[in-house]
């Protein structure tokens, strides 16, 4: 399965071919920055892609649109810049975001309110 790391936390997941980046995050136990949901609206969950960017799934128009302010000199965000919601994994894939995190499990959060 396609290996997907995370700078500059390293957290490394794994991806079915063809799930999305924030996806397969989710499905690995993590927190990934959002605010629609995976919805491709809010532009919340972009990523810089350092390495690998060929194995994503093309982008699609909106995508492309979405993303179109957000990279090159305008943005400050690099060349390839895509949602992490709507980028498909095909194969291993270095990204960059900051705010990913593991999930707190239902222990660890009764114990930090109690």
């Amino acid at each position: 399965m396609p290996t997907v790391t995370v700078a500059p936390s390293g957290i490394t997941f794994e991806a079915a071919p063809g799930q999305t980046v924030m996806a397969a995050a989710v499905a690995a136990g993590l927190r990934w920055p959002t605010v629609c949901g995976g919805n491709g609206d809010c532009l919340v969950c972009h990523v810089g892609v350092l390495a690998g960017a060929q194995h994503l799934a093309e982008p699609s128009a909106a995508e492309t649109q979405a993303v179109r302010n957000l990279r090159g000199d305008r943005g400050g965000r690099g060349e390839h810049v895509r949602l992490a919601c709507q980028a498909g994994v095909l194969g291993d894939v270095v990204v960059e975001k900051r705010g990913v995190r593991r999930q707190r499990n239902q222990t660890e959060q009764e114990e930090s309110s109690g």
